[in-house]
């Protein structure tokens, strides 16, 4: 499964393509664990513009109804709509700003483990 890869370098939010392992399931064969510490659903957006603003924790978000755009400092965007997923480990520096559409979305919210290293999953 593709995940954009939100995440803090040299200070400033950049976005990278990362590949998680899926498998179809198939008798004798596991689809490998991704582990998480919680799950939020939330089914109403913040009404405010929050500006540039870190992750509150890691976290992968899932858009199940509606989308989610993110922008970086440097300008560049992404639109992450259901059946895609973002990665948001940007947890210090400059920040992102996210946009959720429509305003009563449905989003997935899978709290990650501090130890969990993402790059293991890069293509």
């Amino acid at each position: 499964m593709n995940v954009v890869w939100m995440r803090t370098e040299n200070g400033k939010t950049v976005v990278e393509d990362l590949e998680i392992p899926s498998s179809k399931e198939v008798r004798g064969f596991e689809t490998p664990i991704v582990p998480v510490a919680g799950a939020i659903f939330r089914t109403q957006q913040p009404e405010v513009d929050m500006g540039f603003h870190n992750a509150p924790r890691r976290q992968i978000v899932l858009p199940l109804q509606g989308e989610v755009e993110i922008e970086t400092g440097e300008g560049e965007t992404r639109l992450i709509r259901p059946g895609m997923a973002l990665l948001a480990d940007d947890l210090q520096g400059q920040g992102h700003k996210s946009r959720f559409r429509p305003d009563d979305a449905t989003t997935l919210f899978l709290l990650l483990p501090d130890d969990l290293d993402p790059s293991q999953w890069r293509t």
